[in-house]
């Protein structure tokens, strides 16, 4: 792994009261694996990305880690607004599901319709929650060098949330945290929470008519 990006997560995530403490234990455990691409939003390198979720996928079903994190970081374009680094990575997602080996099935627990609330990013019948981090997020646990996804397969949340309320303790220490490292917490966590997933991805504080900018199968060739 580069050691820039090595020393670059490490530097975040072992921040004094970083809110995420699953993210903390994922890099001191060294449960974590990093891809490094670029041309953010292109789609350059979505299959090699893809293949890399299914073999992070693979990995983490093996272990059972319920803090395993895949980070896809670009080593590029790191002077995006919030504005267009949302729309970048919901173009990013939406060229994963090109390849029809990765959207065979979608899990069947969220809607694979972008309109609805319950709507997902699945990738071979499985949802992954996605984190979204750039140098110009007005949240400060997400600010991160370079335009970076961090994958969870949301299989990992649902046994947190069968193991003795594991889950809930979770989320009320990294809502504590961060009240403490930003100020304030997350007003999209606080608004939605569990009812509305994608809206939280970027990190940006998105208005309630926000519409999904997801678009299933996007073929690299209508962007260029």
């Amino acid at each position: 792994m580069d050691t820039n990006i090595e020393t670059s997560i490490s530097s975040l995530l072992l921040q004094k009261n970083y809110p995420c403490v699953a993210a903390v234990q994922s890099f001191l455990k060294k449960d974590y694996i990093v891809g490094t691409y670029k041309n953010f939003g292109d789609g350059t390198h979505s299959y090699e990305l893809g293949m890399a979720l299914l073999d992070f996928k693979k990995r983490q079903q093996s272990s059972k880690s319920p803090f395993m994190s895949f980070w896809a970081v670009f080593e590029d374009d790191c002077e995006l607004d919030e504005s267009t680094f949302e729309i970048r990575m919901w173009r990013e997602l939406s060229f994963l599901t090109s390849y029809e080996e990765f959207t065979a099935s979608w899990d069947p627990h969220f809607s694979k319709d972008p309109k609805d609330k319950n709507f997902c990013f699945s990738l071979h019948g499985s949802a992954y929650y996605v984190l979204g981090l750039h140098p110009h997020s007005s949240r400060l646990a997400r600010r991160f060098p370079y335009p970076a996804l961090i994958f969870n397969l949301y299989d990992q949340f649902r046994a947190l949330m069968n193991d003795n309320n594991d889950f809930a303790k979770m989320v009320h220490i990294n809502r504590r945290r961060e009240q403490i490292f930003q100020g304030d917490l997350n007003p999209m966590v606080e608004k939605y929470g569990e009812t509305w997933e994608s809206i939280q991805f970027s990190g940006r504080e998105n208005p309630p008519d926000w519409k999904c900018p997801f678009q299933f199968a996007l073929q690299r060739e209508q962007q260029q």
